[in-house]
């Protein structure tokens, strides 16, 4: 407990709650921009089982925002790396990886064996995916999405209910498939910035506490420092 000694000190965590992090099981899917510094944060919190799908490697292009992953990577597998460093950052924790693409065929038995998940891909099928097996299952999921300057932030199937195609339909999302990072670009300090966000919604819900992003949707624009918050209705 000595290494989480500043974090027990918040009124909202203390003794008891650092156990319930330490107990607590969290999926991670996508070792990219937003699931790189998500796992550190939630690593270094001592969240105390981490799991992680991607079956990425490392390109150079990955490296301006994917800050644990070096020159020294290129061409292995991002889970492989991304479960190294971590453990070199809090090897009290369990890291499971998964080499693999979630689709039909996995994403339910994956899904399954977590408490909390994290959308961090970057694939519309994937998203939808995610959003469909998490609502049928009523596992906690937070959702971020990054573009250029603007990223986007809700947490998803808890206390009020709202799932994914009440925010977006998959229509939606598929005729906004083309515009994604690799075609438009992204700043590393907006995935920075929303993936700690996401960190903190997660711990939140490990702790039972209140969150105002469930039940709504964030969009943070960092070029102009303008975050706004929209009230989301559940679809009938």
């Amino acid at each position: 407990m000595q290494r989480y000694q500043q974090q027990i000190l918040v009124p909202q965590v203390l003794k008891g709650g650092q156990e319930k992090i330490g107990n607590a099981k969290v999926l991670i899917i996508g070792a990219g921009g937003l699931g790189v510094p998500l796992a550190t944060y939630l690593a270094s919190a001592g969240v105390g089982h981490i799991g992680i799908v991607d079956k990425d490697t490392i390109s150079i292009t990955n490296l301006h925002r994917q800050f644990l992953y070096t020159i020294a990577d290129l061409n292995k597998n991002k889970v492989d790396i991304l479960k190294e460093r971590l453990q070199q950052i809090n090897p009290e924790i369990q890291i499971t990886t998964y080499c693999e693409k979630l689709d039909e065929n996995n994403a339910r038995e994956l899904i399954e064996n977590y408490g909390i998940l994290c959308d961090c891909t970057d694939d519309t099928e994937t998203r939808i995916l995610i959003g469909a097996i998490s609502a049928s299952l009523h596992k906690p999921l937070v959702y971020a999405a990054v573009l250029e300057w603007t990223a986007y932030l809700t947490v998803l199937n808890h206390k009020q209910g709202l799932k994914l195609e009440d925010i977006f339909s998959s229509q939606a999302l598929r005729e906004n498939d083309l515009n994604t990072c690799n075609n438009s670009g992204i700043i590393n300090t907006t995935c920075g910035t929303a993936a700690t966000m996401q960190a903190s919604e997660v711990l939140k819900i490990i702790l039972g506490l209140e969150s105002n992003l469930d039940g709504r949707l964030l969009c943070m624009d960092t070029l102009n420092n303008i975050f706004k918050s929209f009230k989301i209705q559940k679809s009938c």
